[in-house]
């Protein structure tokens, strides 16, 4: 008999929930904006106010479900459920799963949001069949995922895959961990962004100053992107700096850990080759040679939906369905 299970992507600005089967495929969806601003308990109404719109979605009930499964950004105890720090949501000791448990009266798990974007990937997804991956976001921060011998890994603290927070400029940008010069802050899309306006500021001509009507707040990931396609010099040398960033901090990833497989994802790797071929390159120069014959480097397959899809197996996985 097939199981069921719902699961919420809670992001900085969308919460995406899905309705999905133990093979993966998605059933119903909901989309919500997360409205951070507004504190935790409207943002916890508001998944589960997701979460009701994805059953009606799928025309099914909360009791056709096994479970519910929450991708939560930050750090967190797992466990108690609890998220201890999620900088982006201004969220800090917030109780998250009892509310569920409270309302829905299901088996209700939480975990990090790339970590789930990581298991779907892994089970549905690039990495499906793969033992040894990991997995990268790039969005607003960069996140990451590991599968190890055949096992999702999560560290002590829960910790593991925060390559964010590698350090690429000893003396760089402070960044709002606390560290100097974390990756985060160059090959983000909000790294990216700043990159693009201080060159611009700084005297560079772009077109990307016309096509964001002189307002440089505007530039972000898809200005870029497009301005690229235009053969924008600025815009060029901020895919290759991204690239190289990126590309140190993978580098000594898979230096690490020797996995078969790389998956790249988030809203920034919609930049396709654009990115992906100068990472490679950037990758391939810096790794050990014998890894380095091994390792492959590709982008998502589920896209922006291997979040919420991630989150909904997240219920499966915990319970050992799959």
């Amino acid at each position: 008999m097939m199981r069921y299970a719902v699961g919420s992507d809670l992001g900085g600005t969308n919460i995406a929930t899905a309705v999905i089967d133990e093979t993966g495929k998605v059933l119903g969806k909901a989309k919500l904006p997360t409205e951070a601003d507004k504190g935790p308990e409207h943002v916890i109404a508001n998944i589960m106010r997701s979460i009701d719109m994805a059953l009606a979605d799928a025309s099914m009930k909360i009791e056709d479900m096994v479970g519910i499964g929450l991708g939560i950004p930050g750090l967190m105890d797992i466990e108690k459920g609890i998220s201890l720090f999620a900088g982006n949501l201004g969220w800090k000791n917030v109780e998250v799963i009892k509310p569920f448990k409270e309302r829905y009266g299901l088996p209700t798990f939480m975990d990090n949001d790339v970590r789930v974007a990581t298991l779907a990937e892994w089970k549905y997804g690039a990495g499906k069949g793969v033992n040894n991956l990991i997995c990268v976001t790039l969005g607003t921060g960069i996140g990451s995922g590991l599968v190890f011998e055949g096992k999702l890994l999560r560290g002590v603290t829960n910790s593991v895959g925060e390559i964010g927070h590698v350090t690429v400029e000893k003396d760089g940008l402070i960044c709002n961990c606390g560290n100097q010069g974390c990756v985060e802050m160059y090959a983000s899309g909000t790294g990216q962004a700043r990159m693009a306006r201080l060159m611009i500021q700084s005297g560079h001509f772009s077109i990307m100053t016309k096509m964001v009507g002189g307002d440089l707040s505007k530039i972000n990931s898809k200005i870029i992107q497009d301005a690229y396609d235009e053969g924008d010099t600025v815009a060029i040398q901020v895919m290759n700096k991204t690239a190289m960033y990126l590309g140190i901090a993978l580098a000594d990833y898979i230096n690490l850990v020797n996995p078969e497989l790389v998956i790249i994802g988030g809203g920034v790797s919609l930049a396709g080759e654009r990115l992906m071929k100068p990472l490679r390159e950037e990758v391939y120069r810096r790794v050990m040679i014998v890894p380095r014959q091994i390792v492959k480097i590709v982008r998502s397959e589920l896209g922006d939906e291997s979040g919420m899809i991630g989150a909904a197996a997240l219920a499966f996985e915990r319970q050992g369905i799959i």
